[in-house]
């Protein structure tokens, strides 16, 4: 079974579907059109297969990935298959628990997001209470007030 599938299967608590939804919806603006590459590990797998089910209801092409069914962890090198597979895509979701020396596959991936100008949800040691408060937050409206203060700032001299 592959990723997709593994994460398609698996039960979770549907309490991280709106933290999931507003993933998908409000902070990567995902549209019809494009396929999205998404990694993750056993650890934040739970919080995965949300993100998967959110993207399997919108009808989005997308490859998921579970590091640990790649290669040992700590990872030495981001596995080759999810560097081709992010070449093909236009956004990239990577929820993972960090380990130890694992800097250098995040450097790799991240070399591919920016040489793409893709759009990345950089998801690290995320955890349920992150996806059940802060992942629920209107992201609309913390843009407009994001964009307020900075209007605010910008103008200020001192």
């Amino acid at each position: 079974m592959n990723g997709r599938e593994q994460l398609l299967a698996l039960l979770f608590d549907e309490e991280l579907t709106p933290g999931a939804r507003n993933a998908v919806v409000h902070c990567l603006r995902i549209r019809p059109e494009e396929k999205i590459t998404l990694i993750t590990d056993w650890a934040c797998r739970e919080i995965a297969a949300a993100l998967a089910r959110e993207l399997e209801s919108r009808g989005l092409l997308f490859h998921a990935w579970i590091l640990e069914d790649l290669a040992p962890r700590p990872l030495t090198d981001m596995p080759r298959e999810v560097l081709d597979d992010m070449e093909s895509s236009q956004v990239s979701i990577f929820a993972v628990r960090a380990q130890t020396n694992e800097l250098r596959t995040r450097m790799q991936m991240t070399d591919v997001v920016n040489r793409r100008q893709m759009r990345h949800a950089h998801m690290v040691n995320i955890d349920r209470r992150i996806m059940l408060e802060g992942m629920r937050a209107d992201f609309d409206e913390v843009d407009r007030i994001s964009t307020q203060v900075w209007r605010m700032a910008s103008a200020a001299r001192e």
